[in-house]
């Protein structure tokens, strides 16, 4: 039955996570509980098998760490009044900010040290011809934890926004001032002021240094649970073929990816091995489950990764239909601005 699957995916999350605990993106616990779904659909799947690749995990929240140093230097050089190069600082990190975290570009993953993550999947065959390719994903790393969400979650909004408004008016003033400064030949009366401003600020925009920890979350519902249920789909459509009724001409493929919460870079590299062999020769479709915490908070994104990736509005709507002949009414909508992204994306 469905509740007994959905309880087999909760006792499959349950058991890796108290056997592994959190589990970075990239790191040797990560691979441990990679390991661990492979090995827990080995006795069901038809195929099982892991994937390698190299990730830099610091890079994707690195850019608020280059954003506060940046920040520094271009108060710094406010006091001695070298405003184009302040201005020129404060653009590098917009434009840091935009390329890596808006459209999770890795524009800083070589300057960070590189690790090795790993994708699993596994898949069941149909019982004739396959025509087409289901892939039911999650992915198995755990968030870090976000120090301003653990503690004072009230303030997260004035901290976190607060502290990139300053820093944007800070590289809107930067401009100010060198744009008056070329125009008149000398800097403004006021630019003692401003800097001294700025300086002040910088205890606002300072603190997002300290926005994630080290330590990871114990990633249960983001996004364990996930990829449990993606197991136990496979492992109810293998009961299937066995007792006779197994799909005819349709592959089922779970997928749990490694390095989401470093930048969707494990379905990324995914991705990217695709566009060189023939794993999508078939036609694919993709359900990606992302924090199955709630079912009454259930919904479909038509959109990912900031609202830059457009996803499949023809798929939404036929989940939609499904979901509606069970009595379940699901909106689907896109994805909230700066809220980041899904494997999906």
């Amino acid at each position: 039955s469905p509740q007994a699957t959905a309880q087999a995916a909760l006792q499959l999350a349950g058991r890796v996570l108290d056997a592994i605990g959190p589990r970075p993106s990239g790191s040797a616990v990560s691979h441990q509980a990679a390991d661990a779904l492979r090995d827990e659909a080995a006795p069901f799947a038809d195929r099982t098998w892991s994937e390698d690749f190299p990730v830099h995990p610091g890079a994707f929240l690195g850019w608020i760490r280059l954003l506060v140093l940046l920040y520094i230097a271009g108060v710094l050089l406010l006091w001695l009044d070298v405003f184009w190069l302040a201005a020129l600082l404060a653009t590098l990190g917009i434009v840091v900010l935009v390329g890596q975290f808006f459209f999770y570009r890795e524009m800083l993953d070589p300057l960070f040290p590189r690790q090795t993550g790993r994708n699993v999947l596994a898949a069941v065959e149909p019982a004739g011809e396959a025509r087409g390719q289901l892939i039911v994903s999650g992915h198995h790393d755990s968030a870090r934890i976000f120090n301003f969400l653990a503690h004072q979650p009230a303030l997260y909004p004035w901290r976190v926004t607060g502290g990139l408004a300053i820093y944007a008016l800070f590289l809107l003033t930067s401009w100010v001032l060198t744009l008056w400064t070329v125009a008149s030949g000398a800097a403004p009366g006021w630019s003692t002021a401003v800097a001294a401003l700025f300086s002040l600020l910088l205890l606002w925009v300072g603190q997002l240094w300290w926005f994630a920890s080290s330590q990871s979350t114990p990633g249960a519902g983001d996004n364990l649970a996930s990829s449990a249920a993606a197991w136990e789909v496979l492992r109810f459509m293998a009961q299937e073929k066995a007792a006779g009724r197994g799909l005819q001409h349709l592959q089922i493929v779970a997928a749990s990816w490694d390095a989401k919460e470093a930048g969707l870079r494990g379905a990324r590299a995914w991705a990217k091995a695709a566009a060189k062999d023939d794993r999508l020769a078939l036609p694919a479709w993709n359900l990606n489950l992302e924090c199955l915490y709630d079912a009454d908070e259930l919904f479909l994104l038509t959109s990912d990764v900031n609202g830059t990736v457009q996803l499949s509005p023809e798929l939404a709507g036929q989940c939609q239909r499904l979901l509606a002949g069970r009595g379940r009414d699901v909106p689907a909508k896109p994805i909230a601005f700066l809220t980041g992204g899904t494997d999906a994306g």
